[in-house]
């Protein structure tokens, strides 16, 4: 599965269990698909915050939604380093820790940083193709997968940029 030619959404849903972050993808060739889901307490906070940073430089529209569901198209060459951003902060103990990042990951203030965040995204989709998800598994990436790759980029991150979290 190739990052060209693919469209990416970002999405939170307000369920029974509380708000979710997904990172959709579709291609030309094949239906919509979540690659990566995120819950938890600070899931709505690190939404707002993302949107609020890619609308500020231009690079998402909004498609719509209701109270317990928003979507935003993200535009293609931004939409796999969002995704990355997501891989690497997946697992964080605090989540919300990564917030201020994402904008200087964004406007790479650290460079580089679109280069690595895409090929954490790219890597997750490799090696899910080899090892696939269970089937109860709701997303197209398998969460074994997402966890080790993001525990590899934070150590990549902390050791390239020198962030601390």
């Amino acid at each position: 599965m190739s990052l060209e030619g693919r469209q990416y959404k970002l999405v939170l849903r307000r369920t029974a269990r509380g708000p979710v972050i997904q990172f959709r993808s579709s291609s030309p060739e094949a239906r919509e698909s979540t690659l990566i889901r995120m819950g938890g307490k600070k899931a709505e906070e690190i939404f707002e915050k993302m949107i609020d940073v890619l609308k500020k430089n231009d690079y998402i529209l909004e498609e719509g939604g209701t109270e317990n569901y928003r979507a935003f198209r993200l535009k293609p060459e931004i939409g796999p380093v969002v995704g990355g951003y997501l891989v690497l902060i997946r697992r964080s103990r605090d989540p919300s820790a990564w917030i201020p990042y994402f904008e200087e990951f964004i406007t790479e203030k650290y460079k580089g940083s679109h280069a690595l965040l895409t090929h954490a995204l790219s890597l997750s989709l490799e090696l899910s193709k080899i090892h696939p998800p269970p089937e109860r598994v709701r997303m197209q990436l398998t969460p074994k997968i997402l966890d080790s790759v993001s525990a590899g980029f934070k150590v990549t991150v902390r050791k390239l940029w020198g962030i601390r979290k």
